[in-house]
């Protein structure tokens, strides 16, 4: 008989999906043990909740001292409840913002430094999947770090005023803060040949952002009335609008703006995701975004960005 010279059918190949990719990467594996089993993810995680705890207890501490709080009506430990569970909020992205870009800022500039990129170039794995897996056991670190504390922030639920959205709301920012600040560190890692150089890149690239975002407010301030036409102009209400929009784009880009703005329209407005009033910038003739969903695209916008930049400095052979 002569041998069947039908072609052998192939297996379809099944796709995994990039959480599974993520997860399945060696390199988040490997950081991920090493960063748990030694002391440095020990300690980061107890300083980060002891701060958080400290900060509160002081809180209850505060109030418990005070008389009137003993006595206070519900209304009253509801607006406690909302600035304690507020403030830790901001404490949380306050710490956020200097840890991600110390988790990051090594990443890829500290395999050149010990002469190893060249093995993991050589290896059989991408330049894409080396970024990534970088990048994802930072995240995934400082996820843990986020979902830890909020056992911590739910005891501001005893004194009420804290719901859902709130809690959903802070969250999401916390994320994205944490995503944002762990590629800003792999952005500048990924073509320092030092991981000094990437550190102070990162930390320095923050404080001019924070320093340019400052001046610019100065700037508005001061060329308010000439951008602004008179009242008797019959387009001042388009400019004030306008004006008023900018102002808004521009503070809801600051972490912890947004978040205070953002609560600060759950009290008043009663509203998630618009507002018409404004707050202290002055009311709109259209409803206008509330600050997290601006923050959330975009910093979600610049952490993808940021990612794509990393993958191709990576993926350059280094000079």
């Amino acid at each position: 008989m002569e041998p069947s010279t039908s072609p052998i059918k192939e297996e379809p190949i099944m796709r995994q999906s990039f959480f599974s990719q993520l997860l399945d990467n060696p390199v988040v594996t490997k950081e991920l043990k090493g960063r748990m089993r030694g002391r440095q993810g020990v300690v980061m995680l107890t300083v980060y909740l002891a701060l958080i705890s400290f900060f509160i207890l002081q809180a209850y501490v505060f109030l418990g001292m005070d008389n009137n709080f003993r006595s206070a009506t519900p209304g009253f430990l509801q607006i406690v409840g909302k600035t304690i569970f507020s403030s830790v909020v901001l404490l949380e992205l306050l710490m956020i913002s200097f840890i991600g870009p110390a988790l990051t800022s090594g990443a890829i500039s500290s395999e050149r430094e010990r002469q190893t990129i060249d093995l993991l170039r050589v290896s059989l794995l991408s330049a894409p999947a080396l970024a990534l897996g970088k990048l994802g056991s930072s995240v995934i670190f400082l996820l843990l770090l986020i979902f830890t504390a909020i056992p911590v922030q739910s005891l501001a639920f005893f004194l009420g005023g804290v719901g859902f959205a709130e809690m959903v709301i802070s969250t999401l920012m916390l994320v994205v803060t944490a995503v944002f600040f762990c590629t800003l560190g792999l952005f500048f890692s990924s073509f320092a040949k030092r991981t000094l150089i990437a550190t102070v890149s990162s930390y320095g690239s923050i404080l001019l952002s924070f320093i340019a975002f400052l001046v610019f407010l100065f700037m508005m301030g001061v060329f308010s009335s000439s951008l602004i036409s008179p009242p008797s102009s019959p387009n001042s209400a388009l400019y004030k609008d306008v004006f008023t929009v900018i102002l808004w784009l521009s503070f809801s880009t600051n972490p912890f703006f947004a978040a205070g703005m953002s609560e600060a329209i759950l009290i008043n407005d009663q509203s998630v995701f618009f507002t018409t009033s404004g707050l202290f910038f002055g009311s709109t003739s259209f409803p206008i975004l509330s600050p997290w969903i601006i923050y959330v695209t975009f910093y979600s916008f610049m952490a993808l960005v940021l990612t794509l930049a990393s993958m191709y400095f990576v993926s350059r052979p280094d000079k």
